[in-house]
């Protein structure tokens, strides 16, 4: 897999990104790492094509949750995060 970079994805992919973290609101750090999309989701496919979300079915037919990924998170969230931290989330 190529290394991916923030330049990859556009500034809208990266609220989008930001707000499945938890990074709104004035939070800091992140404190989750899915977005549940209740439709398909162009924006939230072309991430998960790139690296920068994972794919899981959602609770119904048609719905999907997208994980952001480890190396995603610590690309966006710009300070370093352990592994362990990440699983919490």
């Amino acid at each position: 897999m190529m290394e991916m970079k923030i330049s990859d994805i556009s500034a809208i992919q990266y609220s989008e990104i930001r707000e499945a973290l938890g990074l709104i609101n004035n939070h800091k750090r992140p404190h989750k790492k899915f977005h549940y999309a209740f439709e398909p989701s162009d924006l939230w496919e072309d991430l998960a094509t790139k690296g920068f979300a994972i794919k899981l079915p959602g609770q119904r037919t048609g719905e999907a949750y997208y994980i952001v990924t480890f190396e995603a998170v610590r690309l966006v969230y710009r300070k370093n995060i352990s592994l362990e931290y990440y699983l919490r989330l």
